[in-house]
């Protein structure tokens, strides 16, 4: 058998996959491609499946977490230096250093948890409105024989996904936009705006005025990738679904995180935290 989740016929079938995107792309086909990849060496997989993985509800606290103990350590001693170099928007920098060391980690935790919630209203809000299918798991689940035949048989090809029931737990019936793609997106956009880095540890790179923190540099081109192709891998999605749910997340963070982040700073004031 071959993993064939849907024919291309069936995919291109529901509007939102016939665009002239995927056709232009050939994306059924590059969807089809990832879907039959037999298997990836385990320490590879390993790191597919941490991406694939990050956005399950139970790494909520994780992330997080991280955001209130990188704030307050880029935010410890020193801070003017520590903003001057680095991304973060400044009105937000200026916004915390107005508060109380101890309480700056939880502003900006409060902040992410509200960009997530944000983030994740809309992409459920997608999903039921486009009602599109998610590809389909092998009966056999995430282990079967790819392409056996009666010329193959003492030499099939097994096809496993060695933590596809951990990675695609807990997921939402609909698949176009993908929720983890937009949620990974979102934290990519909030580490490079709200997320101070200590300019004294860490090593940057210049794009024109700008000098981005390799931190920022490694979530953009390591980790939002690995998450983007861990969802296709694992069948929990299609390269449009992930496309769909990135280009939600720079929509969100154009438009309403801007409004967000004020309604953050208001709250925080009517609490006698700034």
């Amino acid at each position: 058998m071959t993993i064939t989740t849907r024919s291309i016929a069936q995919h291109e079938s529901e509007w939102i996959y016939s665009t002239f995107l995927t056709k232009q792309l050939n994306l059924s086909c590059l969807n089809d491609y990832i879907h039959q990849i037999p298997h990836v060496p385990l320490i590879v997989e390993l790191y597919i499946f941490m991406c694939g993985y990050a956005f399950n509800p139970t790494m909520v606290p994780l992330w997080l977490g991280l955001v209130n103990v990188l704030t307050r350590t880029g935010l410890s001693d020193n801070a003017a230096v520590k903003f001057s170099g680095t991304t973060i928007n400044e009105q937000w920098g200026k916004t915390l250093l107005t508060i109380d060391s101890s309480k700056r980690g939880l502003l900006n935790m409060t902040f992410y948890l509200a960009t997530v919630l944000v983030t994740l209203l809309f992409t459920e809000l997608g999903k039921a409105s486009f009602a599109t299918t998610r590809p389909k798991i092998p009966t056999t689940g995430y282990a079967t024989i790819l392409n056996k035949n009666d010329d193959d048989n003492n030499n099939p090809i097994k096809w496993k996904r060695r933590f596809g029931s951990l990675v695609a737990s807990l997921k939402s019936k609909h698949s176009f936009p993908s929720g983890d793609s937009s949620q990974a997106m979102n934290l990519c956009l909030f580490f490079l705006r709200y997320v101070p880095t200590t300019s004294t540890s860490a090593a940057f790179v210049t794009f024109g005025s700008h000098a981005i923190p390799m931190r920022d540099v490694a979530l953009f081109s390591l980790f939002l990738p690995g998450v983007v192709f861990a969802r296709v891998f694992y069948l929990c999605h299609w390269i449009e679904d992930c496309i769909g749910g990135v280009s939600l997340s720079l929509l969100i963070h154009w438009l309403i995180i801007p409004i967000l982040r004020e309604n953050i700073v208001d709250l925080a004031r009517s609490l006698n935290l700034i």
